[in-house]
């Protein structure tokens, strides 16, 4: 009888560290990237461990130079923004999350690109290249 209730209380109080464990884990490998192109837009998402934002944010302003979306961390960015080149996209920025919409009709070749190459740098900075 004692060994029975030793065990159940065993197995009780590991259910309840592994539980406890598992519901504050923290995993950096979270990241969900999605990008969906056709004749007339191209758009990119994706979420990632919110200690990659200022990361995210360092290279987007780095590729859209001289402007910029984000000061810091903690900002979110949530407008239709217009470069200095005239690039035209939609851009939502949370901390863990990014979304760029690009219309292909109101932009050049070259603006399509433009965005198109820094969102595939996005992809390789949450890669870890």
């Amino acid at each position: 009888m004692k060994t029975s209730f030793y065990i159940t209380a065993f197995c009780i109080l590991f259910l309840s560290i592994f539980l406890v464990w598992t519901k504050f884990e923290i995993n950096n490998h979270d990241i969900s990237i999605s990008v969906h192109e056709d004749d007339d837009s191209y758009k990119f998402s994706a979420s990632y461990n919110d200690s990659n934002t200022s990361r995210i944010q360092q290279y987007i302003n780095n590729s859209i130079t001289p402007n910029r979306l984000a000061g810091s961390e903690n900002d979110n960015f949530d407008a239709t923004t217009t470069l200095a080149d005239r690039t035209r996209f939609y851009v939502l920025e949370k901390p863990g999350r990014l979304k760029i919409e690009l219309d292909k009709r109101k932009n050049s070749t070259a603006s399509y690109l433009r965005i198109k190459k820094m969102c595939e740098g996005v992809k390789g900075v949450l890669a870890g290249k």
